[in-house]
């Protein structure tokens, strides 16, 4: 039986720091012209700031186009930051050099949205999860195969299939290779992109129950990036909400879910499908009017506020702070308030 979504995981605060970040910036430049003359930028991450503990997982959630895969992605490397600092295991990781990077990328790995993409179709199964043991120098002909095996039945596929190809494979078994492909390092980080918006409902709640085993057998930290606001309930001990590249909110699950501050993130609860249809048309919803500002030209002071209802003058010239204004979490609103009208019921996800 799934657990259920009240009961977070006990996760001491005395536990190890594995990922940090401090004002965290990554802006992408725009050009023009035949010489490529820089006229703007885009703001795709704007000054975040987050701690990850060992085991635990960190759901990000926001609209498309917040940047949440540009965070996951600069969080490892994969982006280079433009400013601010990322600390890795108390190692400063900001500025190392690719071949510095080499030996700390076999401790943080990524599970890509599309799993038919993020994997080469001229590659069998074996060889795929096989890649990342020979780029590192840990293949060893004829004992690695054990291990290959042992990942395949760790993420539940049967290893009758270690020559198929993925296009032989349904997107849920896509993506439990890309995640076996992902721990064959035995990584104690893992970045999530979208690993099951492209998956049907009950392959989701196979892949995140699998997910959530395997970071209690292994203890692995992760950073899940989704829209989705019920997988990230289910699988998240703290959640942060981003809107045009900053975090609006954090907290524990139930600080987000059960008191929601921030009108953005009210404004997404609101949103969210409600699966009881006796229970459709209690909770309030709230309908934003405007589209999101153009991350090449943010808004001043507080992002939301051209959509916010609460937006008064100090919305525009500051930027709030995201700080504990006696909500019992940090939000980033001169204005909070707990709105639980707009709370979800707590649905835990079955495998169907």
């Amino acid at each position: 039986m799934s657990p259920s979504p009240e009961a977070v995981r006990d996760l001491s605060e005395n536990a190890e720091v594995i990922l940090e970040a401090t004002d965290l910036v990554k802006h992408f430049p725009v050009t023009h012209g035949l010489m490529r003359r820089q006229t703007g930028a885009v703001h795709a991450v704007d000054g975040v700031n987050l701690q990850l503990r060992v085991g635990e997982t960190l759901g990000v959630v926001g609209e498309s186009g917040c940047g949440k895969t540009t965070l996951g992605r600069t969080l490892i490397r994969l982006l280079d930051p433009t400013e601010g600092k990322l600390e890795f295991q108390g190692t400063d990781i900001t500025t190392l050099a690719a071949g510095q990077m080499r030996p700390l990328r076999q401790d943080m790995q990524i599970v890509f949205q599309n799993p038919f993409a993020s994997l080469d179709p001229r590659m069998t199964v074996h060889d795929l999860i096989a890649e990342p043991l020979r780029v590192h120098g840990r293949y060893k002909r004829g004992r690695s195969g054990a291990r290959i095996a042992e990942l395949m039945d760790t993420v539940g596929l049967s290893t009758q299939y270690a020559k198929r190809y993925p296009h032989e494979f349904s997107g849920g078994q896509r993506q439990r290779i890309g995640i076996a492909r992902a721990l064959a390092l035995n990584p104690k980080l893992l970045i999530l992109d979208e690993p099951v918006s492209a998956l049907d409902v009950s392959i989701q709640a196979q892949v995140v129950n699998l997910l959530k085993r395997i970071q209690d057998d292994l203890r692995i930290a992760y950073v899940f990036i989704a829209h989705d606001l019920t997988v990230v309930r289910h699988i998240s001990d703290r959640v942060a909400v981003m809107y045009l590249g900053k975090i609006v909110e954090t907290g524990t699950r139930n600080d987000v879910y059960h008191a929601p501050s921030h009108p953005y993130t009210q404004a997404l609860l609101s949103a969210a499908p409600v699966p009881d249809p006796t229970a459709r048309g209690v909770r309030k919803r709230i309908v934003l009017t405007g589209d999101v500002p153009s991350p090449v030209n943010p808004p001043s002071g507080c992002p939301f506020r051209t959509r916010c209802w609460k937006a008064q003058e100090i919305c525009a010239e500051e930027m709030p702070e995201l700080t504990d204004r006696g909500q019992g979490h940090p939000v980033a609103c001169h204005f909070p308030a707990i709105d639980q009208s707009v709370t979800l019921s707590a649905q835990p996800i079955t495998d169907r």
